[in-house]
């Protein structure tokens, strides 16, 4: 078929240095020859179908190992489509529908029922295509503070039906009580690989808002390029200035050393 594609897994880093209002980059990479040959432009709204369905933007890559049968997808959108690497699905070119109201509910905790989640919700969403039964996650400088970790989010609704695009418009509507199914479960959800940058930033870092503020002015300076750059400095310097606290326990290391050799020896 001219629109089934391989899948190719493709490291989607979020903007970590605007940490606290990341949506997901909902973005499906297609090489330059295949999106003229297909007749699509770079940001059309494209359906992909695998065991289900998602939607996705088009990104257009000139990388050599997207070749005519080839279509790279994040974690995410591979998660939402039911797909793993290697796998085929099929994509098409779809018109934009304005969602007028989106209904989601949280995985995994309780929310409370809270004006405040619509307003991030509308703020975080804006531009964002949704299918029901996709998985999807919200997060803010204030839902980090309130919540502890990003909200993942099942969508249960669409109106209209379909895929759908959220603007500033929609109308959000988030419901509290947790949806009977836990992040645990394989295969259906975005879990980010231990070594991404992503995760980084996901650590419980018990920080102040003044703390964020200054860490996040450095890298509006430019003088780092991201989050972990950042704190990775600041942690070598912390562990410079308190060198001394690092000598002592270097030295209670090496007795707990000696006194696990010595038992061996017993043996």
């Amino acid at each position: 078929m001219d629109n089934e594609f391989k899948v190719i897994a493709v490291d989607v880093k979020l903007d970590l240095a605007g940490r606290f209002q990341q949506t997901p980059r909902y973005g499906a990479q297609l090489g330059t020859e295949i999106i003229d040959k297909m007749g699509f432009v770079e940001g059309d709204l494209i359906e992909i179908k695998g065991k289900k369905t998602t939607a996705a933007r088009v990104v257009a890559t000139d990388k050599d190992d997207f070749n005519g049968d080839s279509i790279g997808l994040n974690d995410l959108i591979r998660s939402n489509a039911q797909v793993s690497p290697g796998n085929n699905v099929t994509i098409r070119k779809v018109e934009p529908i304005l969602a007028q109201q989106i209904v989601l509910a949280p995985i995994g905790k309780h929310l409370k029922k809270s004006e405040l989640l619509k307003i991030v919700a509308k703020k975080s969403f804006s531009d964002t295509p949704f299918v029901e039964g996709n998985i999807t996650y919200l997060r803010s400088k204030v839902l980090k503070y309130l919540l502890g970790s990003m909200t993942w989010l099942r969508v249960i609704m669409t109106e209209p039906d379909g895929i759908v695009v959220a603007n500033y418009d929609t109308d959000f509507e988030i419901i509290p009580d947790p949806i009977n199914q836990t992040l645990d479960e394989p295969t259906f959800h975005y879990l980010p690989e231990s070594n991404s940058a992503d995760n980084f930033w996901e650590k419980n870092l018990l920080l102040n808002t003044t703390e964020w503020t200054k860490i996040n002015s450095l890298i509006e300076l430019g003088v780092f390029s991201d989050l972990p750059a950042a704190i990775s400095f600041l942690l070598r310097e912390g562990i410079k200035v308190r060198n001394d606290l690092f000598k002592e326990t270097v030295s209670v290391m090496d007795q707990i050393k000696q006194l696990k050799e010595n038992i061996k020896n017993l043996k």
